[in-house]
């Protein structure tokens, strides 16, 4: 069961008091098959690296016997058939989170070989691993005696107390699973509602006197493909659970709602010591922003908070209390958004706070009240309808950060400590443009001097500001030289480079250059061969190796200009632009959302050809894979278009 590092900032609430006489405990009488044998698999299935035989997930909740005190016991097994090297690779080496776990109840492995032999885990074998990032501390060890055409086997169940009575299931991989299945369990008096995705059939609701069970099971789940423009994680199909009700108690209260939400994060990020006002207030003197307008007031503030502190791994109130961060200049991300908070509320700037996902792990269901939902901060501004990321450094104020923006989220009022669900907007795509303005010309030799711009605006700029900002060198070259690799650079220069400037959108990203670039020209004979898409670089194409599964996602709507300028060379005539003429694009209700379209024109020895790109809608059904794939290969067409200079 994996939790965003954000939920757990959160305090546990003892919302699982009064508990009922409960004997019958699923984790007591949980086992493997002492007797196991081979399971039978297809000649299909042969063909496959792996395949999961079995994934079964139990979730139960019990309270101690001697105490309102609620534990959490985990039941994790899993049985895979592994076919070959790879296979074994990736299974025979088992990773179990230790995080807030108490006791191991059971944990135990073995490895079935193809003629039938168990090999048993040698408990000495298992290593911990102290930090492994957002999943904490671990458990590793490795299946012994795994060989081809056999089987790996584990099984642990874990027990640890509750703090949060929430969570996510994922029952899906890049493996196929003959058949997987989740229990989730609790006291009668606990009322716990869950929610699959993607095509994980809904849990059913068996009570008995002591028991209240969520179980849901699915068989034949195909492995999901990583593919071009799909949100992976987002897409595996999952289980999302919270407690919803506790009947045992006085208050029957809807519990972990948006509500409660909007209550416990506004504590969260509004609680700050009455001593750090009077610094925010001298340094609010010095920024001048009195009479400035909202949106400037707060550009001045993300500036000065951007630019003097800096973030940093780690935790306790060194990294969390603004007192201590304005004295120390660092946070973690969770304090860069406290301090962020009361920077605002002391300067009496109109705000609200947003909980929100990133939808590129998860989508935000308006419709469930999952706190799973929360993994990122956001500071949104109702006058101006802005918003500011205070830990994500590359984006300033303006739309949402593209990864979370055409979601939604929870937009709470501090004051009143209020939360309504609403639409985070993503701009459309002419707010991220990517242009290259080329002028081509010939020396007597034929050699190709390119004068070349390129710009970039929106979300495009943002990333491009921050890769310049930690590698310019390494930048410049990429998107200078692209498609002209062997290019002689003359001169290049860089403008609106700072990361303040992604706060005005007038403010284009762009570089100037003057390149002499041989390979753009080839000889043939009495001809010359001019490569005039390798002006554009390289670009993705996309082949179609399997019927598509996910539904199409691109990370934001994008806007591409390029206008390509030559003088046919005297004693020449320029044959081959009609290959240049090309027209594909999406079409919904009349309307062509994406599209690639390039043409030509000629006046007297000028030849301008103009390519246009956009995609406004980002997010497309899998039904319309293939108009979609056609549009981005168009760019890889343009790239390969090749023009005849033909001696008259």
């Amino acid at each position: 069961m994996f939790k965003h590092p954000l939920l757990l900032l959160i305090l546990a609430l003892p919302v699982w008091s009064a508990a009922p006489a409960q004997n019958i405990y699923t984790h007591k009488n949980y086992n493997w098959n002492a007797n196991p044998v081979l399971s039978p698999v297809s000649e299909e299935e042969k063909t496959e690296s792996a395949v999961i035989l079995k994934d079964k997930k139990i979730i139960e909740y019990v309270y101690d016997e001697n105490s309102d005190t609620l534990y959490l016991y985990e039941i994790a097994h899993k049985i895979v058939r592994v076919n070959d090297d790879k296979g074994v690779e990736d299974f025979n080496k088992v990773y179990v989170p230790v995080n807030d776990v108490v006791e191991f109840e059971e944990l135990k492995a073995r490895a079935i070989t193809k003629d039938g032999k168990i090999v048993e885990l040698n408990k000495n074998n298992i290593k911990e691993l102290k930090d492994a990032g957002d999943y904490g501390s671990l458990k590793i060890f490795a299946v012994e005696g795994v060989e081809k055409g056999g089987e790996i086997e584990y099984l642990y169940i874990t027990k640890s107390v509750v703090t949060d009575p929430y969570g996510r299931e994922y029952l899906q991989s890049d493996t196929k699973i003959k058949e997987a299945s989740i229990d989730i369990v609790s006291p009668p008096n606990l009322i716990f509602e869950a929610k699959s995705y993607n095509g994980f059939p809904q849990l059913s609701l068996l009570e008995t006197d002591t028991l209240r069970i969520l179980q849901g099971t699915a068989a034949e789940i195909p492995a999901l493909l990583q593919e071009e423009y799909s949100n992976y994680r987002a897409n595996l199909m999952k289980v999302d659970y919270k407690i919803s009700y506790n009947t045992g108690s006085l208050k029957q209260n809807h519990l972990y709602s948006w509500q409660m939400a909007a209550e416990n994060f506004s504590d969260l990020l509004y609680s700050y010591a009455e001593d750090s006002k009077k610094p925010i207030q001298e340094i609010l003197k010095k920024l001048k922003i009195k009479k400035l307008k909202t949106g400037e007031k707060v550009v001045k503030i993300e500036d000065y908070i951007k630019n003097n502190y800096s973030i940093e791994d780690g935790s306790g109130p060194d990294y969390t209390m603004v007192d201590r961060i304005l004295v120390n200049k660092y946070a973690n991300e969770l304090g860069f958004s406290r301090l962020f908070a009361a920077f605002l509320t002391v300067a009496g700037i109109e705000h609200e706070l947003v909980i929100t996902s990133n939808r590129i792990n998860s989508r935000f269901d308006k419709d469930f009240e999952s706190w799973n939902n929360f993994t990122d901060i956001l500071f949104f501004f109702p006058e101006t309808e802005q918003y500011v990321s205070a830990p994500m450094l590359q984006f300033r104020y303006g739309p949402a950060p593209y990864q979370l923006a055409n979601n939604y989220g929870l937009f709470i009022k501090p004051a009143s400590q209020t939360g309504v669900v609403k639409y985070i907007a993503m701009p459309k795509a002419e707010y991220s443009a990517n242009n290259i303005d080329a002028t081509i010309t010939f020396s007597p030799a034929f050699v190709p001097d390119v004068s070349v711009r390129h710009g970039f605006t929106g979300y495009r700029a943002s990333e491009y500001r921050i890769i310049n900002q930690y590698q310019k060198d390494a930048f410049v070259q990429a998107i200078v030289m692209s498609g002209m690799e062997d290019a002689q650079r003359k001169s290049t220069q860089v403008f609106n480079e700072g990361m303040e400037n992604s706060a005005y959108p007038g403010k284009e990203f762009y570089l100037t250059s003057q390149l002499t670039a041989p390979s753009l020209i080839e000889k043939a004979g009495k001809n010359y061969l001019l490569k005039i898409g390798n002006i554009i670089g390289p670009q993705v194409e996309l082949y179609q190796e399997h019927a598509r599964q996910s539904d199409i996602d691109m990370d934001y709507p994008v806007y591409y200009r390029r206008t390509i300028t030559f003088t046919i060379p005297d004693g020449y005539a320029v044959k081959g632009l009609e290959d240049a003429i090309i027209d594909k694009f999406v079409e919904s209700k009349g309307v062509k959302t994406n599209r690639f379209l390039s043409e030509y024109k000629v006046n007297g020895k000028q030849v301008t050809i103009t390519a246009e790109e956009y995609y406004q809608n980002t997010s497309l059904p899998k039904e319309e894979y293939e108009p979609f794939r056609k549009v981005i290969n168009a760019a890889a067409d343009f790239n390969k278009v090749v023009l005849v200079f033909e001696k008259e």
